[in-house]
Protein backbone atom coordinates (compact mmCIF):
# COMPACT_ATOMS: atom_id res chain seq x y z
CA UNK A 1 0.00 0.00 0.00
CA UNK A 2 1.30 3.47 -0.89
CA UNK A 3 2.87 5.30 2.05
CA UNK A 4 1.02 8.59 1.46
CA UNK A 5 -2.31 6.73 1.30
CA UNK A 6 -1.58 5.11 4.66
CA UNK A 7 -0.71 8.51 6.13
CA UNK A 8 -3.88 10.18 4.87
CA UNK A 9 -6.02 7.30 6.13
CA UNK A 10 -4.39 7.46 9.55
CA UNK A 11 -4.99 11.21 9.80
CA UNK A 12 -8.62 10.77 8.73
CA UNK A 13 -9.04 8.14 11.43
CA UNK A 14 -7.53 10.53 13.95
CA UNK A 15 -9.91 13.26 12.82
CA UNK A 16 -12.86 10.95 13.26
CA UNK A 17 -11.55 9.58 16.54
CA UNK A 18 -11.01 12.90 18.21
CA UNK A 19 -14.26 14.19 16.77
CA UNK A 20 -16.11 11.61 18.85
CA UNK A 21 -16.85 11.88 22.54
CA UNK A 22 -17.87 9.31 25.10
CA UNK A 23 -21.56 9.10 26.14
CA UNK A 24 -20.56 10.53 29.51
CA UNK A 25 -18.99 13.57 27.88
CA UNK A 26 -22.03 14.08 25.66
CA UNK A 27 -24.27 13.91 28.71
CA UNK A 28 -22.28 16.74 30.27
CA UNK A 29 -22.65 18.76 27.07
CA UNK A 30 -20.05 19.62 24.46
CA UNK A 31 -19.15 22.54 22.24
CA UNK A 32 -18.91 21.52 18.61
CA UNK A 33 -16.33 23.07 16.29
CA UNK A 34 -16.48 22.56 12.53
CA UNK A 35 -13.08 21.49 11.22
CA UNK A 36 -12.42 21.96 7.49
CA UNK A 37 -9.11 20.47 6.29
CA UNK A 38 -7.28 19.57 3.08
CA UNK A 39 -5.50 16.21 3.36
CA UNK A 40 -5.55 15.15 -0.31
CA UNK A 41 -5.55 18.32 -2.41
CA UNK A 42 -2.85 20.72 -3.65
CA UNK A 43 -2.30 22.27 -0.20
CA UNK A 44 -2.22 19.00 1.73
CA UNK A 45 1.43 19.67 2.59
CA UNK A 46 0.01 22.36 4.89
CA UNK A 47 -3.24 20.62 5.71
CA UNK A 48 -1.81 17.48 7.27
CA UNK A 49 0.15 19.45 9.86
CA UNK A 50 -2.68 21.92 10.44
CA UNK A 51 -5.17 19.13 11.05
CA UNK A 52 -2.84 17.33 13.46
CA UNK A 53 -2.26 20.59 15.34
CA UNK A 54 -6.00 21.14 15.70
CA UNK A 55 -6.57 17.59 16.87
CA UNK A 56 -3.79 17.82 19.44
CA UNK A 57 -4.84 21.24 20.72
CA UNK A 58 -8.45 20.11 21.22
CA UNK A 59 -7.30 17.02 23.10
CA UNK A 60 -4.94 19.13 25.22
CA UNK A 61 -7.61 21.66 26.21
CA UNK A 62 -10.12 18.90 26.92
CA UNK A 63 -7.57 17.29 29.24
CA UNK A 64 -7.31 20.66 30.98
CA UNK A 65 -11.04 20.68 31.67
CA UNK A 66 -12.50 22.00 28.43
CA UNK A 67 -14.46 25.24 28.25
CA UNK A 68 -16.34 26.24 31.40
CA UNK A 69 -17.00 22.58 32.17
CA UNK A 70 -17.86 21.56 28.60
CA UNK A 71 -15.70 19.46 26.30
CA UNK A 72 -14.71 20.52 22.80
CA UNK A 73 -15.80 18.28 19.95
CA UNK A 74 -14.21 18.49 16.50
CA UNK A 75 -16.55 17.71 13.64
CA UNK A 76 -14.17 17.19 10.73
CA UNK A 77 -14.51 17.16 6.95
CA UNK A 78 -11.69 16.65 4.43
CA UNK A 79 -12.50 18.67 1.30
CA UNK A 80 -9.44 18.39 -0.99
CA UNK A 81 -9.18 22.19 -1.47
CA UNK A 82 -12.37 22.16 -3.57
CA UNK A 83 -14.76 25.06 -2.81
CA UNK A 84 -17.97 23.17 -3.72
CA UNK A 85 -17.06 20.46 -1.22
CA UNK A 86 -16.28 23.17 1.35
CA UNK A 87 -19.75 24.67 0.88
CA UNK A 88 -21.34 21.25 1.33
CA UNK A 89 -19.24 20.66 4.46
CA UNK A 90 -20.20 24.04 5.89
CA UNK A 91 -23.91 23.37 5.37
CA UNK A 92 -23.49 20.06 7.18
CA UNK A 93 -21.69 21.80 10.06
CA UNK A 94 -24.51 24.31 10.48
CA UNK A 95 -27.64 22.35 9.63
CA UNK A 96 -26.82 18.89 10.99
CA UNK A 97 -23.99 19.24 13.48
CA UNK A 98 -25.07 22.58 14.97
CA UNK A 99 -21.49 23.80 15.41
CA UNK A 100 -20.81 27.01 17.32
CA UNK A 101 -17.69 28.00 15.38
CA UNK A 102 -15.86 26.79 12.27
CA UNK A 103 -12.10 26.36 11.91
CA UNK A 104 -11.78 27.20 8.23
CA UNK A 105 -9.05 26.72 5.68
CA UNK A 106 -8.23 28.23 2.27
CA UNK A 107 -8.98 31.43 0.39
CA UNK A 108 -11.11 30.02 -2.46
CA UNK A 109 -13.46 28.26 -0.05
CA UNK A 110 -13.59 31.11 2.46
CA UNK A 111 -14.48 33.51 -0.37
CA UNK A 112 -17.23 31.09 -1.47
CA UNK A 113 -18.57 30.84 2.08
CA UNK A 114 -18.70 34.59 2.77
CA UNK A 115 -22.48 35.03 2.30
CA UNK A 116 -23.35 31.88 4.26
CA UNK A 117 -21.14 32.81 7.22
CA UNK A 118 -22.68 36.28 7.42
CA UNK A 119 -26.27 35.06 7.06
CA UNK A 120 -25.88 32.26 9.62
CA UNK A 121 -23.82 34.36 12.07
CA UNK A 122 -21.25 31.60 12.46
CA UNK A 123 -17.80 32.79 13.62
CA UNK A 124 -15.23 31.52 11.14
CA UNK A 125 -11.55 31.33 12.13
CA UNK A 126 -10.00 31.23 8.70
CA UNK A 127 -6.72 29.82 7.43
CA UNK A 128 -7.06 32.34 4.62
CA UNK A 129 -5.26 35.62 5.30
CA UNK A 130 -6.76 37.42 2.29
CA UNK A 131 -6.99 41.15 2.89
CA UNK A 132 -10.49 41.07 1.38
CA UNK A 133 -11.63 39.03 4.36
CA UNK A 134 -10.40 41.35 7.13
CA UNK A 135 -13.04 44.09 7.00
CA UNK A 136 -15.92 43.35 9.42
CA UNK A 137 -18.16 45.69 7.43
CA UNK A 138 -17.93 43.17 4.59
CA UNK A 139 -17.31 39.90 6.46
CA UNK A 140 -18.45 40.46 10.07
CA UNK A 141 -18.08 36.83 11.17
CA UNK A 142 -14.77 36.02 9.46
CA UNK A 143 -11.59 36.16 11.56
CA UNK A 144 -8.34 35.53 9.64
CA UNK A 145 -5.82 33.49 11.61
CA UNK A 146 -2.69 35.50 10.83
CA UNK A 147 -1.07 38.51 9.17
CA UNK A 148 -2.97 39.21 5.96
CA UNK A 149 -1.42 38.71 2.54
CA UNK A 150 -1.75 42.37 1.56
CA UNK A 151 0.20 43.42 4.64
CA UNK A 152 2.83 40.83 3.77
CA UNK A 153 3.33 42.11 0.23
CA UNK A 154 3.59 45.68 1.54
CA UNK A 155 6.21 44.47 4.05
CA UNK A 156 8.13 42.96 1.13
CA UNK A 157 8.01 46.22 -0.81
CA UNK A 158 9.10 48.20 2.25
CA UNK A 159 12.05 45.82 2.64
CA UNK A 160 13.02 46.43 -0.99
CA UNK A 161 12.79 50.19 -0.57
CA UNK A 162 14.68 50.23 2.74
CA UNK A 163 17.57 48.02 1.62
CA UNK A 164 18.03 49.47 -1.89
CA UNK A 165 21.32 51.40 -2.18
CA UNK A 166 21.56 52.27 -5.89
CA UNK A 167 20.66 55.95 -6.11
CA UNK A 168 20.82 55.89 -9.90
CA UNK A 169 17.54 54.03 -10.44
CA UNK A 170 14.50 52.59 -8.73
CA UNK A 171 14.55 48.97 -7.57
CA UNK A 172 12.78 46.58 -9.95
CA UNK A 173 10.43 43.93 -8.58
CA UNK A 174 8.30 41.11 -9.99
CA UNK A 175 5.45 39.05 -8.58
CA UNK A 176 5.00 35.30 -9.06
CA UNK A 177 1.66 34.02 -7.85
CA UNK A 178 -0.65 31.04 -8.06
CA UNK A 179 -3.60 31.06 -10.42
CA UNK A 180 -6.24 30.94 -7.68
CA UNK A 181 -7.93 33.27 -5.20
CA UNK A 182 -5.13 32.77 -2.67
CA UNK A 183 -2.37 33.60 -5.15
CA UNK A 184 -4.12 36.66 -6.52
CA UNK A 185 -5.34 37.99 -3.16
CA UNK A 186 -2.57 40.57 -2.46
CA UNK A 187 -1.58 41.46 -6.02
CA UNK A 188 -3.74 44.55 -6.49
CA UNK A 189 -2.52 45.90 -3.14
CA UNK A 190 1.06 45.18 -4.21
CA UNK A 191 0.65 47.02 -7.49
CA UNK A 192 -0.76 50.09 -5.80
CA UNK A 193 1.79 50.16 -2.98
CA UNK A 194 4.78 49.69 -5.31
CA UNK A 195 3.67 52.76 -7.25
CA UNK A 196 3.05 54.71 -4.06
CA UNK A 197 6.52 54.19 -2.57
CA UNK A 198 8.52 54.41 -5.79
CA UNK A 199 9.33 50.75 -6.50
CA UNK A 200 9.14 49.69 -10.15
CA UNK A 201 6.94 46.65 -10.77
CA UNK A 202 8.35 45.24 -14.02
CA UNK A 203 6.67 41.85 -14.34
CA UNK A 204 4.02 39.45 -13.08
CA UNK A 205 4.03 35.71 -13.72
CA UNK A 206 1.10 33.41 -12.97
CA UNK A 207 1.76 29.76 -12.16
CA UNK A 208 -0.74 26.88 -11.81
CA UNK A 209 -1.92 25.68 -8.41
CA UNK A 210 -0.08 22.40 -9.04
CA UNK A 211 3.32 23.24 -10.52
CA UNK A 212 5.85 20.86 -12.06
CA UNK A 213 7.88 23.29 -14.19
CA UNK A 214 8.29 27.06 -14.08
CA UNK A 215 10.77 27.44 -16.94
CA UNK A 216 8.54 29.38 -19.32
CA UNK A 217 7.39 31.85 -16.67
CA UNK A 218 10.96 32.41 -15.46
CA UNK A 219 12.33 32.90 -18.98
CA UNK A 220 9.72 35.61 -19.53
CA UNK A 221 10.57 37.20 -16.20
CA UNK A 222 14.30 37.06 -16.88
CA UNK A 223 13.85 39.50 -19.76
CA UNK A 224 12.68 42.15 -17.27
CA UNK A 225 15.66 41.57 -14.95
CA UNK A 226 13.98 42.19 -11.55
CA UNK A 227 16.15 42.83 -8.50
CA UNK A 228 13.60 41.25 -6.15
CA UNK A 229 10.81 38.74 -6.73
CA UNK A 230 7.86 38.09 -4.42
CA UNK A 231 6.42 34.56 -4.52
CA UNK A 232 2.82 34.08 -3.37
CA UNK A 233 2.11 30.36 -3.53
CA UNK A 234 2.41 27.24 -1.35
CA UNK A 235 5.41 25.24 -0.14
CA UNK A 236 5.05 22.55 -2.79
CA UNK A 237 5.50 25.03 -5.64
CA UNK A 238 8.22 27.30 -4.28
CA UNK A 239 11.06 24.72 -4.64
CA UNK A 240 10.08 24.22 -8.30
CA UNK A 241 10.44 27.96 -8.93
CA UNK A 242 13.73 28.19 -7.05
CA UNK A 243 15.34 25.17 -8.73
CA UNK A 244 14.31 26.27 -12.21
CA UNK A 245 15.56 29.78 -11.45
CA UNK A 246 18.96 28.40 -10.47
CA UNK A 247 19.14 26.34 -13.67
CA UNK A 248 18.38 29.40 -15.77
CA UNK A 249 20.95 31.53 -13.96
CA UNK A 250 18.58 34.22 -12.73
CA UNK A 251 20.23 36.79 -10.48
CA UNK A 252 17.56 38.07 -8.17
CA UNK A 253 16.51 37.96 -4.52
CA UNK A 254 13.40 35.92 -3.77
CA UNK A 255 11.06 36.71 -0.88
CA UNK A 256 8.31 34.19 -0.14
CA UNK A 257 5.02 34.69 1.68
CA UNK A 258 4.12 32.79 4.86
CA UNK A 259 2.44 29.77 3.24
CA UNK A 260 5.30 29.20 0.83
CA UNK A 261 8.16 29.22 3.31
CA UNK A 262 8.86 26.89 6.22
CA UNK A 263 11.32 24.34 7.63
CA UNK A 264 11.01 22.16 4.51
CA UNK A 265 12.11 24.82 2.03
CA UNK A 266 15.90 24.32 2.39
CA UNK A 267 15.72 20.55 1.98
CA UNK A 268 13.18 20.64 -0.87
CA UNK A 269 14.98 23.36 -2.84
CA UNK A 270 18.57 22.41 -1.98
CA UNK A 271 21.24 24.86 -3.19
CA UNK A 272 18.55 26.94 -4.91
CA UNK A 273 17.23 27.98 -1.49
CA UNK A 274 20.41 29.76 -0.43
CA UNK A 275 19.74 33.44 0.24
CA UNK A 276 15.99 33.12 -0.18
CA UNK A 277 13.96 35.13 2.32
CA UNK A 278 10.57 34.33 3.83
CA UNK A 279 7.88 36.00 5.92
CA UNK A 280 7.02 33.96 9.02
CA UNK A 281 3.68 34.36 10.78
CA UNK A 282 4.20 31.53 13.30
CA UNK A 283 7.04 29.92 15.18
CA UNK A 284 9.00 27.06 13.64
CA UNK A 285 9.14 23.67 15.34
CA UNK A 286 11.49 23.79 18.32
CA UNK A 287 11.81 27.59 18.44
CA UNK A 288 12.59 29.11 21.82
CA UNK A 289 9.15 30.55 22.57
CA UNK A 290 7.15 30.10 25.80
CA UNK A 291 4.58 27.60 24.51
CA UNK A 292 6.84 25.37 22.43
CA UNK A 293 7.71 23.05 25.29
CA UNK A 294 4.02 22.34 25.86
CA UNK A 295 3.62 21.35 22.21
CA UNK A 296 6.78 19.25 22.21
CA UNK A 297 5.79 17.45 25.42
CA UNK A 298 2.34 16.70 24.04
CA UNK A 299 3.86 15.44 20.80
CA UNK A 300 6.28 13.19 22.69
CA UNK A 301 3.47 11.66 24.73
CA UNK A 302 0.96 11.27 21.93
CA UNK A 303 2.78 10.55 18.65
CA UNK A 304 6.57 10.72 19.05
CA UNK A 305 7.41 9.02 15.75
CA UNK A 306 6.21 11.76 13.40
CA UNK A 307 7.63 15.20 12.63
CA UNK A 308 6.07 18.64 12.41
CA UNK A 309 6.55 21.93 10.59
CA UNK A 310 5.18 25.41 11.19
CA UNK A 311 1.65 24.63 9.90
CA UNK A 312 1.31 22.37 12.95
CA UNK A 313 1.73 25.47 15.12
CA UNK A 314 -1.05 27.16 13.15
CA UNK A 315 -3.39 24.33 14.06
CA UNK A 316 -2.65 24.88 17.75
CA UNK A 317 -2.83 28.65 17.38
CA UNK A 318 -6.32 28.75 15.89
CA UNK A 319 -7.73 26.35 18.48
CA UNK A 320 -6.08 28.42 21.21
CA UNK A 321 -7.79 31.58 19.93
CA UNK A 322 -11.13 29.75 19.68
CA UNK A 323 -10.77 28.44 23.23
CA UNK A 324 -10.07 31.90 24.62
CA UNK A 325 -13.11 33.35 22.84
CA UNK A 326 -15.34 30.54 24.06
CA UNK A 327 -14.15 31.05 27.64
CA UNK A 328 -14.92 34.75 27.41
CA UNK A 329 -18.33 34.02 25.96
CA UNK A 330 -19.40 32.32 29.17
CA UNK A 331 -23.03 31.28 29.15
CA UNK A 332 -23.78 33.32 26.01
CA UNK A 333 -22.95 30.41 23.70
CA UNK A 334 -24.17 31.87 20.44
CA UNK A 335 -22.57 33.04 17.22
CA UNK A 336 -23.06 36.65 18.23
CA UNK A 337 -21.57 35.97 21.67
CA UNK A 338 -18.46 34.30 20.26
CA UNK A 339 -18.02 37.09 17.71
CA UNK A 340 -18.13 39.71 20.46
CA UNK A 341 -15.65 37.69 22.53
CA UNK A 342 -13.21 37.45 19.61
CA UNK A 343 -13.52 41.19 19.08
CA UNK A 344 -12.54 41.74 22.72
CA UNK A 345 -9.06 40.24 22.25
CA UNK A 346 -6.31 42.80 22.81
CA UNK A 347 -2.67 41.71 22.43
CA UNK A 348 -3.78 38.18 23.26
CA UNK A 349 -0.80 36.05 24.27
CA UNK A 350 -0.52 33.06 21.92
CA UNK A 351 2.31 31.46 23.93
CA UNK A 352 4.77 33.01 21.49
CA UNK A 353 3.51 30.81 18.65
CA UNK A 354 2.65 34.02 16.78
CA UNK A 355 2.57 37.73 17.33
CA UNK A 356 -0.09 38.71 19.91
CA UNK A 357 -3.60 38.85 18.45
CA UNK A 358 -5.97 41.82 18.50
CA UNK A 359 -9.41 41.82 16.89
CA UNK A 360 -11.77 44.78 17.16
CA UNK A 361 -15.32 45.41 15.89
CA UNK A 362 -13.75 47.72 13.28
CA UNK A 363 -10.73 45.64 12.23
CA UNK A 364 -10.34 41.86 11.97
CA UNK A 365 -6.64 41.90 11.12
CA UNK A 366 -5.18 40.00 14.11
CA UNK A 367 -1.72 41.51 13.67
CA UNK A 368 0.40 43.51 11.25
CA UNK A 369 3.67 42.12 12.61
CA UNK A 370 5.85 39.23 11.43
CA UNK A 371 9.48 38.16 11.12
CA UNK A 372 11.77 37.93 8.11
CA UNK A 373 14.02 34.88 7.81
CA UNK A 374 16.86 34.14 5.41
CA UNK A 375 18.08 30.69 4.38
CA UNK A 376 21.82 30.40 4.99
CA UNK A 377 23.72 27.14 4.89
CA UNK A 378 20.45 25.22 4.72
CA UNK A 379 19.10 26.81 7.90
CA UNK A 380 16.40 29.38 8.60
CA UNK A 381 18.11 32.39 10.12
CA UNK A 382 16.04 35.17 11.75
CA UNK A 383 16.76 38.41 9.90
CA UNK A 384 14.60 41.04 11.54
CA UNK A 385 11.18 41.84 12.93
CA UNK A 386 8.89 43.63 10.50
CA UNK A 387 5.73 45.62 11.08
CA UNK A 388 3.30 47.72 9.10
CA UNK A 389 1.10 50.43 10.63
CA UNK A 390 -2.51 49.35 11.22
CA UNK A 391 -3.72 51.72 8.53
CA UNK A 392 -7.53 51.62 8.24
CA UNK A 393 -7.22 52.85 4.64
CA UNK A 394 -5.74 49.43 3.79
CA UNK A 395 -8.46 47.45 5.56
CA UNK A 396 -10.11 44.97 3.22
CA UNK A 397 -7.65 45.72 0.41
Amino acid sequence: MHKSFVYVCSVVLLLVGFGMLSPEARAQGSIKLGNLVDLTGPTSDQGKDISQGRIDAVQYFNQKGGINGKKLELVSVEYGFQPPRAVAAYKKFVEEDKVLLVLGYGTPDTEALRPYITKDKIPYLSGSYSGHLTDPKQTPYNFPGGIDYSTQIRIFLNHVKETWTDTGRKPRVAFIYADNAYGRAPIEAGRAYAKEIGVELVDEQIIPTVLTDATSQLLNMKKKDPDFVYINTNTQCVPVVLKDSLKLGLKTTYVVNNYGFDERTPSLAGDAAEGVMGIADVAFWGDDVPGMQTLMDFHKESHPNDTHNSPYMRGWLWVMVAVEALKRTGDNLSGEGVKEALESLRDFDTWGLSQPFTYTPEDHRPTTKARLYTIKGGKLIPTRAVELPRNLAWLGK
